[in-house]
């Protein structure tokens, strides 16, 4: 078993791969930059993170500035690399987004940064497309409104847990440059998917499908976010819904 540190651990995904790791019999690290925290690190800083990564194995590295668009996700990697090399350079192993190289959206350009990076280090990139959490979110802030507008594209929703079950391969037998792409079973038409979510709230509201101007909603009309040809055989939006996901 390895002693593997997960950055992001109480993340959407970070928590639930740090579950299954530790489930697997792994010792599993969550960096938090919370106070009182068993290894408290800041990426932005580098404070604690000798520690952190002192023997470590093996970086499952989730962490990401989400709020802040990726501000701070090269700075932080970064500092997390440059601990790592000074701890015995531990394989690291990143999480990015299906098409981040085709897409010219100011998050994913600081995603193909980072994964410049990881490639520099020597460690191995999975690009995986969006998570049924972050779909549902979408459809929630749209559903605030009198009209739900949805942006007139197709998703390939997939679960964290099936990312998180990949990245536990990876941890395990940790292959340099980048993974086969990972995306959800099914391609779905964003609209649909946002009045399933209406019909399992209970909400008769109509669906706007909505076509915005600029390259990069373009290469998301071109399906640049997708990749059928490696779909995973989880769960389903479907089932996601059949969930608590939905409740308020």
């Amino acid at each position: 078993m390895k002693h593997i540190l997960v950055t992001g651990s109480t993340g959407t995904l970070g928590r639930p791969v740090a579950d299954l790791l530790t489930a697997q019999g792994h010792h599993v690290r969550g960096l938090s930059r919370r106070p009182g925290a068993a290894h408290q690190g800041d990426l932005v800083t580098g404070a604690g993170l000798d520690a952190a990564l002192a023997g470590v194995d093996t970086v499952v590295h989730c962490a990401s500035d989400t709020r802040r668009q990726g501000k701070t996700d090269i700075a932080g990697t970064r500092n997390l690399l440059d601990a790592a090399a000074r701890a015995g350079h531990p394989h690291v192993i990143f999480v990015s987004i299906v098409g981040v190289d085709r897409i010219p959206f100011p998050y994913y350009r600081i995603k193909l940064d980072v994964e410049g990076l990881i490639t520099a280090y020597g460690g191995t990139t999975l690009r995986a497309t969006q998570f049924h959490e972050f779909v549902l979110s979408g459809a929630r802030l749209a559903a605030k409104l009198p009209l739900v507008f949805a942006p007139d594209v197709d998703v390939q929703p997939i679960s964290t847990a099936d990312v998180a079950a990949r990245l536990a391969e990876l941890a395990a037998d940790p292959v340099p440059g980048r993974a086969d792409d990972l995306g959800g079973p099914e391609v779905l038409h964003a609209p649909d998917l946002f009045r399933s979510y209406l019909e399992a709230i209970g909400s008769h509201r109509r669906v706007v499908p909505v076509r915005l101007p600029g390259a990069a909603f373009r290469a998301f009309r071109d399906g640049a976010h997708l990749t059928p040809a490696h779909r995973s055989g989880g769960e389903r939006w479907s089932g996601f819904l059949g969930g608590t996901a939905v409740k308020r």
